[in-house]
């Protein structure tokens, strides 16, 4: 009888909670809607899916097989870590100018420069053509100009944004084309959209390389979980970490595998930054 009690008093209960969890958003839904909006804008990258907390997906479900206090809270808070560690690398990565990115965009801004050579009347009209964050730190020194018509406060806006060697070249380039003629301008643009696309190459010839290694540090952490998930399963082999010195054992090889997929994943975003 406990036996057929219990998943319907499971049942009743998980019904009873998505009840309420209708009711509160039926009820609070439009007043929080925009708050977490905002928050979400503010605090969560756009992007984001699933697999992005894949992780912690993983953490709970090996935390609830261990059935170890220790293990189980530290498998918890390690795939917290790694969702947050995730969610910022994607962050981040969304605010980094792509060189492809900014070689479309000169490409762009060349050929409407070389049929009307106005600079912020030229960046006016390709800026709807990029993609963020590009677009908006165009947007704001277009902005800029128009609000108070001084370059130099339009461009220094633009170097505040970002520290991009190209960008950098591109507002000095723009700055000089005052006192320069169109051509020496157009030719300066072209001379910067070979440097960047040599440098685009080059990048792209270093992530094939940096691929290899991504693919083997990928296959190392799917063998290792499965390791764990296998452990996690089989009640001997689970049995064999009970034990409070076992938890600290089954502890300190996670935390060592762990700093070590860190310390791959780190140089090899440092190395891919470096070239980006």
């Amino acid at each position: 009888m406990a036996l057929v009690s219990d998943p319907v008093n499971l049942l009743l209960v998980g019904l009873l909670i998505a009840v309420l969890v209708a009711f509160a958003m039926d009820e609070f839904g439009p007043t929080l809607g925009p708050m977490l909006k905002r928050y979400q804008t503010r605090y969560v990258p756009s992007g984001v899916t699933w697999r992005t907390f894949i992780a912690l997906i993983l953490a709970v479900a090996l935390a609830s097989l261990m059935r170890a206090p220790l293990i189980s809270a530290y498998l918890v808070a390690a795939g917290a870590l790694i969702t947050f560690y995730q969610l910022r690398r994607l962050k981040r990565e969304q605010r980094r100018l792509k060189p492809g990115q900014i070689l479309q965009f000169l490409v762009s801004f060349r050929g409407e420069y070389f049929l009307q050579p106005s600079v912020f009347s030229t960046l006016d009209k390709v800026k709807d053509k990029c993609e963020e964050p590009l677009k908006s730190m165009i947007r704001v020194t277009v902005e800029t100009y128009f609000l108070t018509s001084s370059p130099e406060r339009s461009f220094a806006e633009l170097r505040s944004r970002t520290d991009n060697v190209y960008i950098n070249q591109f507002a000095y380039i723009l700055e000089m084309s005052e006192s320069a003629t169109p051509d020496a301008v157009v030719k300066a643009l072209d001379s910067l959209v070979d440097r960047l696309r040599i440098h685009e190459e080059l990048r792209m010839e270093t992530q094939a390389n940096l691929a290899s290694i991504t693919t083997q540090t990928l296959i190392m952490q799917v063998v290792a979980v499965a390791i764990l998930a296998v452990v996690a399963v089989v009640p001997m082999l689970r049995s064999a970490y009970t034990s409070l010195g076992g938890q600290l054992f089954y502890v300190g090889v996670m935390t060592a595998m762990l700093l070590s997929s860190y310390y791959i994943d780190h140089e090899i975003s440092r190395l891919a930054e470096r070239i980006s």
